[in-house]
């Protein structure tokens, strides 16, 4: 009997082990979690901008450039907050800080820098550079360069490093809108939508009819995705909307990105109508 309970007891705790196990694998950031992060930071008069639990992330930042680069750097520094960033969609949630973490490089004497990333939901620090000796610098690895090389350019399309900038209360209002909506129509984490929807799909139907000249209609809008940034020098937000239009002589619908800056309420995007592909692609520049 008592051996009997005894296995009966250790199936029942391995059960539970189990499902606490999952629970905790299907647990993700919340968009409450964005705004506290954001109600958390710290401004001056001057606009310089600190996070919250500085020290303790520091501390963190050192011990993982220790383990990281064991056989590379002899100690850190200095650590500089870098910058904050949300990113929110249907499929995908996440929120990130990024450091620059100055290090001393064994036989060098300059000081070299090398990028982290500090994930206040899991309160883990990570790096994806690598130390290149011949260049005695640390750089991204290839794959990551190129998803940056494939990035919209921000600036261009006036949502970056715009002379008016939104204040924090703006992104903890952004966010808070999300929740609103969700809770008023009772909605999932699939199902979300920005708090304004209807009046920016307005505008960007206005939007693509006017920049547009070979689309005939626009049939639907889709929300993708919203991201605020926060940095010492630039603070901006932008959602991110797929709109599937009818292009004239073409059967099949086709789809292009647009972008809608909540501070200008303004509609941009860097799409163009490809003729021979008979596709809408992102406008690179080309280096001259």
């Amino acid at each position: 009997m008592i051996m009997k309970f005894s296995v009966f007891s250790l199936f029942i705790s391995l059960v539970l082990f189990c499902t606490a196990l999952l629970s905790a694998q299907v647990q993700r950031v919340k968009i409450e979690d964005f705004i506290t992060e954001h109600q958390g930071f710290e401004e001056n008069e001057a606009g310089e901008i600190t996070p919250i639990n500085i020290k303790e992330i520091n501390k963190k930042i050192r011990f993982f450039v220790e383990e990281r680069y064991p056989e590379i750097v002899e100690y850190t520094r200095n650590i500089i907050w870098d910058s904050y960033k949300t990113f929110l969609s249907p499929s995908d949630i996440y929120h990130y800080h990024t450091f620059i973490a100055q290090v001393k490089v064994n036989d060098l004497d300059r000081l070299k820098y090398v990028e982290v990333i500090y994930n206040p939901f899991i309160k883990k620090v990570k790096g994806d550079f690598e130390w290149i000796p011949e260049d005695e610098e640390f750089y991204l690895i290839d794959e990551k360069e190129e998803k940056k090389d494939n990035a919209a350019d921000l600036n261009e399309l006036g949502i970056s490093n715009q002379e008016e900038k939104p204040g924090l209360q703006n992104f903890v209002s952004e966010h808070q809108g999300f929740l609103d909506v969700m809770e008023r129509k009772n909605l999932k984490d699939s199902e979300i939508v920005p708090i304004n929807v209807k009046e920016i799909n307005k505008a960007i139907r206005a939007f693509v009819k006017s920049t547009f000249g070979n689309v005939e209609y626009t049939r639907n809008i889709i929300w993708d995705s919203y991201t605020s940034f926060i940095s010492p020098f630039d603070k901006f937000h932008h959602h991110n909307f797929i709109a599937q239009v009818k292009v004239k002589d073409v059967k099949r619908l086709k789809y292009l990105e647009v972008f809608y800056n909540p501070k200008s309420e303004k509609v941009t995007s860097d799409f163009v109508w490809i003729e021979s592909d008979e596709e809408f692609f992102r406008q690179k520049k080309t280096e001259e």
